[in-house]
């Protein structure tokens, strides 16, 4: 099955914290305490940080006389946000692999949110709730002027906790009013299967995310499939927003024999550099599926594949977001999540903005059953062009 629309973290919106966060993310290490004192105002605390951290210079001056919002709208960054403790907890939880929700991803579209994907056994799949439905209200309360972050914290909440969604069925007619028990998800990694084409046995890896224990997800994936017959491999990153940098190292190590995978630069910061480990799961041929919505760690991931000449890239040209965040812990359990360095593929191309350009372009039409990129790539596996 190909993967919905922009699986955006699980109903968090993966890490959507203000809209234009929708591009993806990738992030390097843990949560920092903040150098300031917890004394001062949040703007001076928030000051100080982008002085002390941020991975280009920054006009001192003008980010003394501006407040948090529009000293960080100044750096013209979309990566570069001030979270809530609530946005923080969210993100955590996105990063780990599990929330408590109703099992369904969406995409913000006008006034509404589409449903991209329901999850089998989950309470939304249970309501009825399908992909290409549309919610317009939370408990109540319009989503149209609601940023995609905000709705999605509403939907959320605790284990055993209701809330009551307006849903539109296929986007169309009447609004339905139904009311869903959330409860704990795990969010499903990866999906796999074997596909046979032209008397070959190839399996198939979907990766939704980057979060943390998606590079042994990966492994184990490649190894089953292995001992199923596999004979060549496709791993699909289209519509996987990102995630970890060590998880695309990872997931990269799990193909690569060896060498660079990524490397990081910025300001304030070491030259850091990501090898892969050595110890591949496979060496059979290999397909990386991307499209415009694999940002990031996906990113990251095909351009090593793609530099050591160890996959084939189809699909189209990716999102091209090629700069790591950290967040700074801030008073009250908030946090700043700042962009605090650019990163460079093996052979130091720099993607921010520009993508990763696939060595086969095929778009996937939707709007046909057949999923044209995943047919061309098994092509591809089968005749070797």
């Amino acid at each position: 099955m190909r993967p919905f629309l922009v699986i955006l973290a699980l109903l968090l919106v993966v890490l959507a914290v203000v809209a234009a966060f929708v591009a993806g993310y990738t992030l390097r290490g843990d949560t920092r305490a903040g150098s300031t004192a917890s004394s001062g105002s949040l703007d001076a605390l928030v000051i100080a940080e982008l002085k002390a951290h941020y991975y280009k210079p920054v006009n001192a001056a003008s980010l003394d006389q501006a407040g948090v919002v529009a000293t960080l709208k100044s750096l013209h960054d979309p990566y570069t946000v001030y979270m809530t403790a609530q946005q923080t907890q969210a993100l955590a939880q996105s990063l780990s692999g599990s929330y408590s929700g109703i099992g369904a991803a969406f995409d913000k579209r006008g006034k509404a949110l589409v449903v991209t994907q329901v999850f089998a056994g989950s309470p939304a799949r249970a309501a009825g709730i399908v992909a290409g439905d549309t919610i317009v209200s939370v408990d109540g309360r319009a989503v149209g002027n609601e940023t995609a972050d905000v709705s999605a914290a509403r939907i959320r909440g605790a284990d055993g906790t209701k809330v009551t969604l307006g849903v539109r069925t296929g986007g169309t007619g009447s609004v339905r009013s139904i009311t869903l028990t959330r409860r704990k998800i795990a969010a499903p990694e990866t999906e796999t299967k074997l596909l046979h084409r032209g008397g070959k046995t190839i399996g198939y890896i979907y990766l939704p995310s980057f979060a943390t224990g998606a590079g042994a997800a990966v492994a184990t994936d490649v190894a089953r499939l292995r001992a199923r017959g596999a004979q060549a491999f496709v791993l699909d990153l289209r519509y996987d927003l990102g995630g970890w940098i060590t998880e695309a190292r990872d997931v990269s190590s799990d193909f690569l024999s060896g060498g660079v995978v990524v490397s990081t630069h910025g300001l304030h910061e070491p030259t850091q550099i990501y090898y892969a480990t050595g110890h591949p799961a496979t060496t059979l041929p290999l397909v990386v599926l991307v499209n415009h919505w694999s940002a990031s760690a996906s990113e990251i991931t095909a351009g090593a594949l793609q530099d050591h000449h160890r996959a084939t890239i189809i699909g189209t040209r990716t999102y091209g977001k090629g700069v790591a965040q950290t967040n700074f812990s801030l008073p009250g359990g908030a946090t700043l999540h700042m962009t605090i360095a650019g990163y460079l593929t093996p052979s130091g191309r720099n993607i921010n903005h520009k993508g990763i350009t696939p060595n086969v372009t095929v778009a996937d039409n939707l709007k046909t059953p057949r999923d044209e990129a995943l047919d061309r790539a098994l092509q591809y596996l089968v005749s070797g062009y």
